[in-house]
């Protein structure tokens, strides 16, 4: 149980969640004692001790990656674009409406599974003595109501824990987990009486249960073979189109993997319903920037998920400023033939119908002055980034200091971070002297170096989004980093010729974590197989000899 349980949560920590919050509500089940309260809480309580150990096992197993990931929390984005209902789910009267109007269980096709639903769900009421059948009754009534979400349940449903970090749409699987069993115990009604009938009908009746079945789940053949055809086009499509370019897109990328290392901005996705040029931008129906993400290129753009703080940010870049394509050292652009962009952005070949562009930035490091201080939640990152991308101070490298989740660093004047968006368009953008050169620099696996040249006292900036876990030197000598907005790292620096490494490295927490995790499963074993010889032993052995030991020196 330990193992498979672990093997759910770690392969996705919402549905380990919700194994757990299912089998709590599952010890509630005992209807031989419903009658007898006192023998009821103490078989209850029997299964909600077993339930406690399994849980604090799980956790021992998984707790490299649990404890990080509750340490972390300060540094993961609640994006601003995410519909609200992914977090608040959508209120009890369009669950309700759904699970009537079949879209819960059969969106777009005839409703056979919703009924096998209600059928399974009356003929469980109907058997409720025997435990089996208020199984799938309490996970699909328990995860129906809590499908509700916060626009129901209101401040209710925080007694959840982790709830302002929850996605309960989600909470739609739980209700498909128990409507899944449902089904089981409307279909299996027939054929359970056509097995028991007289040996001369039985024949005639199993063939009835079959073309029965057949008749109800051929709606879901029907649709998913619909799907599935459709799907299998869209990929010979995306075959043909690759059969096509193979030539052009390998040379495209041969030649990206020659050139010196920088970011490959190939358009990205915009939330909010804006339309883009990329979002055309195909190879039969996969997107370029897909394509060449997937190829391992070190892309700019906010592609597949929004846990970085820079990550809402980057929707706000704007190809018509230089700065911002050296903010993000988006030194390499790919486009359609035909698009236009400013003169900053070179054409540097063609493949094809693709077009290379190349920007002239700084690389992955820039050295920049930091004059203000702000301090607050991951919350407000994204209205103070946004204003400060879209003022004057990254053209003249101004790039304030941010913390989060915590006190600021220092002795400066420390400001709200959620009032930075309205101070910042106020703050004037001036450049002053030269700071300094990056001379060199090299990008490694999970590393960042760079040789630099520091004309007055400055913040040498890694364009990487910050997280504790980066480790800086300076000249061999270990330095403390900093958040510098929209949220990169940074290693204050003083006048001189220095040596600077970041490199990110994971707390020595996790590795103890991982060898807890990787000790605590054979021990499980070891227990479960050989408890009672085990505790007998010790009891012989350790227990017996101290208790006469201490009788000894009381006498």
């Amino acid at each position: 149980a330990t193992l498979l349980l672990a093997a759910t949560l770690m392969s996705h920590l919402m549905y380990g969640y919700m194994v757990f919050l299912t089998l709590g509500a599952l010890t509630f089940i005992q209807p031989a004692n419903l009658l007898n309260p006192k023998t009821f809480l103490e078989a209850m309580w029997r299964q909600w001790r077993r339930l406690i150990i399994l849980f604090l096992l799980v956790v021992a197993v998984t707790s490299y990656f649990l404890v990080p990931l509750f340490l972390d929390i300060p540094y993961f984005n609640h994006s601003i674009w995410h519909d609200s209902r992914k977090y608040d789910s959508y209120g009890h009267s369009a669950v309700l409406s759904g699970l009537i109007n079949g879209h819960l269980f059969d969106f777009n096709r005839f409703p056979s599974l919703t009924y096998l639903i209600f059928v399974g769900f009356v003929i469980s009421l109907l058997r409720w003595r025997e435990e089996r059948y208020l199984i799938p009754v309490s996970i699909f009534l328990i995860w129906l109501l809590l499908y509700f979400g916060r626009s129901s349940w209101g401040p209710l449903i925080d007694l959840l824990p982790m709830s302002r970090y929850l996605h309960m749409h989600r909470f739609i699987a739980g209700v498909h987990l128990g409507g899944i069993f449902l089904i089981a115990v409307a279909l299996a009604t027939p054929w359970r009486w056509a097995v028991s009938r007289p040996s001369f009908w039985s024949l005639w009746c199993v063939s009835g249960a079959l073309v029965l079945t057949l008749l109800v789940l051929l709606p879901v053949y029907s649709e998913r073979r619909s799907y599935l055809e459709r799907n299998a086009l869209w990929l010979s499509e995306t075959l043909q189109g690759l059969s096509v370019e193979e030539q052009d897109l390998s040379d495209l990328l041969e030649k990206l993997e020659q050139l010196p290392p920088g970011r490959v901005y190939a358009g990205q996705q915009i939330a909010g319903g804006r339309r883009h040029w990329s979002d055309t931008y195909n190879v039969g129906r996969i997107h370029v920037y897909d394509m060449l993400h997937a190829a391992g290129l070190d892309m700019m753009g906010k592609v597949y998920h929004s846990y970085s703080l820079n990550s809402d940010v980057l929707i706000n870049f704007d190809e018509r400023r230089w700065d911002h394509y050296n903010l993000y050292n988006a030194r390499y652009v790919v486009a359609p033939e035909g698009r236009k962009f400013p003169g900053f952005v070179q054409p540097l070949q063609q493949f094809g119908r693709h077009r290379l562009y190349r920007v002239e930035t700084t690389g992955y490091f820039d050295l920049v002055s930091s004059d203000l201080n702000f301090a607050g939640e991951s919350a407000d990152v994204y209205p103070a980034a946004s204003s400060w991308l879209a003022s004057g101070l990254p053209i003249v490298k101004q790039h304030p200091r941010v913390s989060v989740g915590g006190a600021s660093r220092g002795n400066e004047r420390t400001l709200p971070l959620s009032a930075a968006a309205d101070i910042i368009p106020e703050v004037e953008a001036f450049a002053g002297p030269s700071r300094g050169t990056v001379v060199s620099e090299e990008a490694g696996n999970n590393f960042f170096a760079a040789a630099v040249r520091v004309e007055r006292d400055s913040l040498l900036m890694l364009k990487a989004t910050y997280h504790p876990n980066w480790r800086a030197t300076v000249d061999g000598v270990k330095t403390e980093t900093v958040m510098l907005m929209p949220s990169f790292v940074g290693v204050p620096l003083p006048p001189g010729d220095h040596q600077v490494k970041i490199q990110y490295r994971p707390r020595r927490l996790r590795l103890i974590l991982l060898w807890l995790g990787l000790i605590s499963l054979p021990l499980i074993a070891i227990v479960e197989k050989r408890g009672s010889a085990l505790s007998s032993r010790f009891s012989r052995r350790v227990l017996v000899p101290s208790v006469r030991l201490v009788k000894r020196r009381h006498r």
